[in-house]
């Protein structure tokens, strides 16, 4: 089995250990789901970016946590999404903090 498989299926499992979760424990989750989702996390962030996806990638992550938490002026919907999003969250920033590190180192070594 490939990377970009592994990638691809850590990817899925992040995406709905958040969903699931998120559902339940809308207010907070137990701690072994945000460090499952962490991790998930950085095996993403490792083997799921390829070179032409990083700047998509970290636009989209940064787009996507700073408004996240906007959610939470909707009346009825957002108590039901929050947790959804804050595990959303843990599962995408650690993402983004590997790509923009290999990114960096990417960038610092072409010079």
């Amino acid at each position: 089995m490939d990377f970009q498989k592994i990638g691809a299926y850590a990817f899925l499992f992040g995406i709905l250990i958040s969903i699931i979760f998120g559902l339940i424990y809308s207010t907070g989750n137990p701690s072994w789901v945000s460090v499952a989702l962490i991790i998930l996390g950085l095996i993403i962030g490792l083997l799921n970016i390829s070179d032409r996806n990083v700047s998509l990638f970290l636009i989209a992550a940064i787009a996507f946590i700073a408004t996240s938490n906007s959610i939470n002026a909707l009346p009825v919907i957002g108590d039901l999404l929050r947790g959804i999003l804050i595990n959303l969250v843990h599962f995408v920033g650690p993402a983004a903090m590997i790509v923009s590190i290999v990114a960096i180192i990417r960038v610092a070594n072409t010079k």
